[in-house]
């Protein structure tokens, strides 16, 4: 006659059951802090580099991390038959990388990242028009409350768009595009072969804008630059560890601590204060994109 489950086993079946959880909100946690803090060095640099150049060694350093992290894994990643849609996404990733960068440029940390939380908006709203995706209403409702949100953010008492925000926003729908053909080519390519593709193919397009702003960056500069390539691939990681570990609408929340630090970062590194309006245009933002992600969730079979 078998015996019957120890106390210790059942009360290690949700320890188990929790682990992933906690793990995957803890990577969350680590990619939100290492963004943020390549954010704050890529603000550091632009005030004695063009941000364009600044991309390039983001991209260019973070290819080598990825590479001789993937490729330990196998040539065989490289094999493909949609190299044109691997290039059509390195070129909407390119896009948005610039725009995001001459935002951080030209605007408060906070407001940057507070705007970038309406990406998965933009890619809702990318995902009817491109894939034909159906839209409940209460889906509708959750997409137009986050757009408000993302227009308080840009204060209703300016009397035009700055050039910055105006940057940002382009960054969002260029990404949200890109977070499509990601979609489609995830259909046939590994995570690891589409990662490889976006390291290859971005480089260059990264030179290629960079040259004509070139140039040779001091060893204080250099080291900054490692960093942001560091930190920027760490958040890539941790981004999609988090993913894999646990539900995307527990992890999904944590993002939001990136407004936090970004804040923290903001005012003691540059004494940017920020206001009552990116707060509350944040916080309706995340709402949205929180009740967007549950409700997904919720219909997917």
């Amino acid at each position: 006659m078998a015996e019957p489950p120890s106390e210790d086993a059942e009360a290690s079946a949700p320890d188990s059951a929790l682990a992933p959880k906690l793990r995957g909100m803890g990577f969350m946690l680590a990619s939100a802090l290492s963004i943020s803090g390549m954010n704050g060095a890529v603000q550091h640099l632009s005030h004695s580099m063009h941000v364009f150049e600044v991309a390039f060694f983001r991209q260019f350093l973070g290819a080598l991390f990825l590479g001789a992290v993937f490729m330990r894994r196998g040539r065989h990643h490289l094999r493909t038959r949609r190299i044109g849609m691997h290039l059509l996404r390195a070129v909407l990733n390119i896009g948005a990388m610039l725009a995001y960068f001459v935002g951080l440029s030209l605007e408060p940390i906070a407001k940057v990242v507070a705007l970038s939380l309406s990406v998965p908006l933009f890619a809702t709203l990318g995902a009817i028009v491109v894939l034909r995706e159906k839209m409940p209403p209460r889906r509708w409702a959750a997409l137009v409350i986050g757009f408000i949100g993302a227009l308080v953010i840009l204060d209703p008492s300016a009397p035009s768009l700055s050039l910055g925000a105006a940057s940002v926003l382009v960054s969002n729908a260029l990404w949200a595009v890109a977070l499509i053909a990601i979609k489609s080519l995830a259909r046939t390519e590994s995570s690891v072969t589409i990662s490889l593709y976006a390291a290859i193919l971005m480089t260059p397009m990264a030179g290629l804008v960079a040259v004509f702003v070139w140039q040779t960056p001091t060893v204080v500069q250099l080291m900054w630059l490692v960093a942001i390539g560091a930190l920027g691939s760490v958040a890539q990681l941790c981004l999609s560890q988090a993913f894999r570990e646990a539900d995307a609408t527990l992890v999904l929340p944590l993002d939001f601590t990136k407004v936090i630090w970004a804040s923290l970062i903001g005012y003691f590194a540059f004494g940017q204060v920020p206001g009552i309006w990116i707060w509350i245009g944040a916080l309706v933002v995340f709402g949205a994109v929180t009740y967007n992600a549950w409700s997904e969730r919720r219909s997917a079979p």
